[in-house]
């Protein structure tokens, strides 16, 4: 931000007064502006003179408020800089519940897990600013940057929440399967299944949904048959990225487990349009199953 108490009387030495293309020197205020405020607080810089002109030539820019320049930027990083150091020592997660721009794009991106709103986009630079370096209306919306149709796909959200008590919830399902630290043990909750039960889920020859073997499902006859996991505990991440392995946590006996399990059928992975490029149409690669595609790590 600017400090908008200031911004009235900026002056510009430009390379060339006749040719402003070819850049500028430096800001200035002229003396009688400079004193308008406080030389030294409220904006740092020297006095100079040039062309017969006393000016006060600037180097960076306080303003009399708080909050405006470098400051945000620096409690920003730090909080870059805790996020990513904590991700040895513990787990991180962020749950993006709205548009999150610039360094906050960054910092949930460095928790390495990430639960994204249906609402909230992810975005370096907005659809305006974008358009404006493209010299025409190319985006419409931030959705197009870094909506969960974008994200989900290329693997960043692990996981879509349709609205805040939905996103919560996910996160605390997911805080369920990990220790405090990354020294201490997963915490063993009660098994919702007994640890000697027989498997009712059988996979066949033929191509199969494995997520009935891990999680079970119910047959043709409305019977349950179980799956390798407890009950009600398999829960499945980054299902839009790598669609030919499926991966999730789960439960054994009490027990949280990290889930690997190869996909048997085939499934097409999306590719969104470009819509820089006008002649970009979404398109679907099929990917054959029990195979390792370059999405899939």
């Amino acid at each position: 931000g600017g400090a908008e108490e200031q911004k009235p009387y900026f002056k510009v030495a430009w390379n060339d007064p006749m040719d402003v293309a070819k850049g500028y020197k430096y800001l200035y205020f002229t003396e009688e502006d400079a004193n308008r405020f406080t030389p030294g607080t409220d904006f740092h810089g020297e006095y100079i003179t040039e062309g017969g002109e006393k000016r006060y030539k600037l180097d960076d820019i306080v303003g009399q408020k708080d909050g405006l320049g470098v400051e945000n930027l620096r409690g920003s990083g730090m909080i870059a800089g805790e996020t990513s150091a904590a991700y040895a020592e513990t787990f991180t997660l962020s749950y993006v519940t709205g548009r999150s721009v610039g360094i906050g794009a960054y910092i949930n991106r460095l928790a390495q897990r990430v639960i994204q709103m249906q609402n909230g986009p992810l975005l370096l630079t907005g659809f305006g600013a974008l358009n404006k370096l493209l010299g025409k209306e190319v985006y419409t919306s931030q959705d197009q940057l870094g909506g969960p149709q974008i994200m989900l796909p290329n693997g960043v959200a692990h996981q879509l929440a349709i609205d805040d008590q939905d996103g919560v919830e996910k996160v605390l399902r997911w805080l369920s399967y990990v220790p405090k630290t990354a020294s201490d043990s997963a915490f063993a909750a009660p098994a919702a299944d007994p640890i000697d039960r027989p498997i009712g889920f059988l996979p066949t020859k033929t191509p199969y949904d494995p997520r009935h073997m891990l999680a079970g499902t119910v047959s043709a006859d409305g019977t349950w048959l179980s799956g390798f996991f407890d009950q009600g505990s398999f829960t499945e991440y980054l299902a839009d990225w790598g669609k030919s392995v499926v991966v999730g946590r789960a439960r054994l006996g009490g027990v949280p487990m990290g889930v690997i399990a190869v996909e048997t059928r085939l499934v097409e992975q999306r590719i969104p349009a470009d819509p820089a490029n006008p002649a970009s149409r979404e398109t679907g690669l099929a990917q054959a199953g029990e195979g390792w595609d370059p999405d899939s790590g």
